[in-house]
């Protein structure tokens, strides 16, 4: 709403220097309008001054039109928004500032509606082109990337995503809701990524599926995201990188499958560590995998580190092994 607040003020403020030119009725008329606070009330008196002075001065009807999308968005009347905020952009001295908020009203008008969607995506994409553009001006991207070619990027991918029909759209969305993601880092733009890689997951597209969580995890590292990717890479038969991030996962929170997964795919690697994992997995009172770690870990013990040693060594070497599993856990030794 701020930024929108900013919008109104920027309108008004370009309006006043036209005053001039107005003749005294047009000029009350328009001052009105500027003073009135309710969003309906200013509307209808931007409307009628519409119906009453038209278009025919170019000068001031861009900010004529500019504020009647502007107020008609705000209240959310996307019909009026796609009505005045398409008169808006026919003009060619329309700065860029203003043009970035019409492409977005537009876009999301559309959108909204279900009116016209190549026409929303056919806005959101000139948009996103424009900031583009602003940027490699050397101009302050941060607040046009966060504020404009982001939401345009997830507009985008909600239309793709009402496609199901075509797979390349998912991977498409997913491409737009991570690209959307590394510009805002916004919870918004997460969640789409997470939907979309999830739907790469169910589709046999791991490496995709990956790419995605990844990109979210770079930036705020999640034990549940390391545990995903593990789980992930291990489908994909990449041991280094499945233990690699299921040993992230277990670092920053014990979980019993985490530790039991790390157990079995060291299994055949590093039996030591792979004992440990299971120790505290069996510790870990899951009911699933509790049980089926302490019966791999008995394996192991008896049947692969200490074969052919006495019975009493094999239930020491067992003991010494849960005893500290117990003490990294935090769990009293008897």
């Amino acid at each position: 709403m701020k930024k929108v607040v900013i919008f109104t003020l920027l309108i008004i403020v370009s309006g006043a220097l036209l005053l001039p030119i107005m003749s005294k009725a047009q000029t009350d008329a328009w001052i009105a309008i500027q003073d009135e606070k309710n969003l309906q009330a200013r509307l209808e008196k931007l409307e009628e001054y519409y119906n009453t002075y038209g278009d025919k001065d170019e000068r001031n009807a861009i900010y004529m039109y500019l504020s009647l999308a502007d107020t008609a968005y705000q209240l959310q009347q996307f019909e009026k928004t796609i009505q005045y905020g398409e008169k808006a952009l026919i003009y060619k001295d329309l700065d860029s500032q203003n043009r970035l908020r019409l492409l977005l009203y537009l876009a999301n008008a559309f959108n909204l509606t279900k009116k016209d969607a190549a026409k929303a995506y056919s806005y959101a994409d000139a948009l996103i082109e424009l900031g583009k553009s602003i940027r490699t001006e050397n101009q302050s991207s941060a607040a046009i990337d966060i504020n404009y070619v982001a939401p345009a990027l997830r507009i985008q991918v909600q239309l793709l995503a009402a496609k199901p029909e075509d797979p390349q759209n998912a991977v498409n969305a997913l491409n737009k809701s991570i690209e959307a993601y590394q510009l805002d880092k916004s919870d918004k733009s997460a969640n789409f990524v997470l939907v979309f890689s999830e739907r790469m997951l169910k589709s046999q597209r791991v490496e995709d599926a990956i790419r995605g969580i990844e990109a979210i995890n770079q930036n705020k590292p999640n034990a549940d995201y390391y545990k995903m990717l593990g789980m992930w890479y291990a489908r994909l038969k990449n041991q280094e990188k499945a233990i690699e991030n299921l040993k992230a996962s277990y670092q920053m929170k014990n979980n019993a499958k985490v530790a039991y997964d790390l157990g079995v795919l060291l299994n055949k690697i590093d039996i030591d560590s792979a004992m440990n994992y299971l120790a505290e997995a069996s510790l870990l009172n899951d009911e699933k995998y509790s049980p089926d770690a302490l019966k791999l870990l008995q394996h192991l013990v008896l049947f692969e580190k200490t074969k052919g040693q006495p019975q009493a060594e094999q239930e020491k070497a067992f003991n010494d092994i849960l005893n500290a599993a117990k003490i990294r856990l935090g769990i009293e030794t008897s």
